[in-house]
């Protein structure tokens, strides 16, 4: 079966832009942004070159043929968007973060419930080859249980305030700790399930003009005992990282989803009279591997079937940002909102 697919947003949804061109069981029929034409970010000639239809409205894509409809717009147009999509009878995958607040979430939910369709939200971490090995690693026990987890998203979005300045505009009042940090929230739930509760500190040093905390750090607690800790920063000095470690009673595991490989202590090697030493993995690099993502979701719609990042996991991902948000600004300790 060959699915039609049209892309709404086309800087962050370039890259799904290519996949629907080249995957074979694909095919990218309608692109739409308000920017095309305009924006150095779109090539307008990847779509031209291979017929793709432009469509001039939303509606025009709501009222189209197309199979799936990818929202890739600004995270503040994702609720109305996929509402809509989905009510026109179109699978939907959505761009992280899934939507602004907890609240639009739930009304996505609603839409995906009555629209019968099946949804994909956007977490491309899961699909980096250095943490899915991580992630395989932990599963075969090679570091035994989990005791701690971190990760970080530091990312310097000074020079990146998104198209208009979306990112740092007051009334958008985009957070950043959810924007940005959804990336190392998402893989934390991911290794070690859903953090029950959360504190978080907040502050604002490097983009002291935007609209909220720049720099934020969340201290949370996961089953099975294990506890964690998320560092967020959209204004960092430094080149962008994603370094995630994971602890584990027999040993640890060091990746991030830019190296060509991925670092493992394992008392299992080493044993404990040994001199304790790092091993390499080496791994693919695909910090966005929006290939793997449309390739699985297409898989999951053809079987019928919910695909792994579902409406639901990124909703999870929001309540976790919305909790360590709240806790920052009260200065107490939240649990997760997981009603819905």
């Amino acid at each position: 079966m060959k699915f039609k697919v049209a892309v709404m947003g086309l800087r962050m949804g370039g890259e799904w832009a290519k996949a629907a061109l080249n995957l074979p069981n694909a095919e990218l029929t309608m692109v739409y942004d308000p920017a095309y034409g305009i924006s150095e970010r779109i090539i307008t000639s990847t779509y031209e070159n291979n017929n793709v239809k432009r469509a001039m409205t939303e509606e025009e894509v709501y009222n189209s043929d197309v199979d799936v409809i990818v929202v890739a717009s600004p995270d503040h147009f994702h609720t109305e968007q996929c509402i809509k999509a989905l009510m026109a009878g179109k699978h939907v995958a959505c761009e992280k973060p899934l939507a602004p607040t907890l609240d639009d979430c739930r009304k996505i939910i609603e839409a995906v419930k009555k629209s019968g369709k099946q949804f994909m939200t956007g977490q491309v971490c899961r699909y980096a080859p250095g943490f899915c090995a991580a992630k395989a690693l932990y599963e075969a026990g090679r570091i035994g249980d989990l005791v701690y987890v971190e990760s970080e998203y530091a990312h310097d979005y000074s020079r990146a305030p998104g198209y208009g300045n979306w990112r740092k505009d007051p009334a958008v009042k985009r957070q950043g700790f959810l924007g940005g940090g959804c990336h190392a929230l998402d893989l934390t739930r991911w290794i070690a399930g859903d953090p029950t509760e959360v504190s978080c500190f907040m502050n604002q040093k490097y983009l002291p003009d935007w609209p909220t905390p720049d720099t934020g750090i969340a201290i949370a607690k996961f089953p099975n005992n294990v506890i964690g800790k998320i560092f967020v920063s959209i204004g960092v000095k430094r080149p962008y990282t994603m370094r995630t470690c994971l602890y584990g009673t027999k040993g640890t595991i060091i990746c991030d989803n830019t190296s060509p490989e991925i670092k493992i202590c394992e008392t299992l090697v080493t044993g404990p009279a040994s001199k304790l030493e790092f091993s390499t993995i080496p791994v693919s690099v695909a910090s966005h591997n929006v290939t793997s993502e449309l390739k699985e979701f297409l898989a999951y719609i053809e079987k019928g079937e919910m695909c792994p990042t579902d409406v639901y996991q990124g909703t999870k991902t929001v309540a976790f940002a919305e909790a360590a948000i709240r806790s920052a600004e009260t200065g107490v300790c939240v649990k997760p909102d997981y009603n819905f």
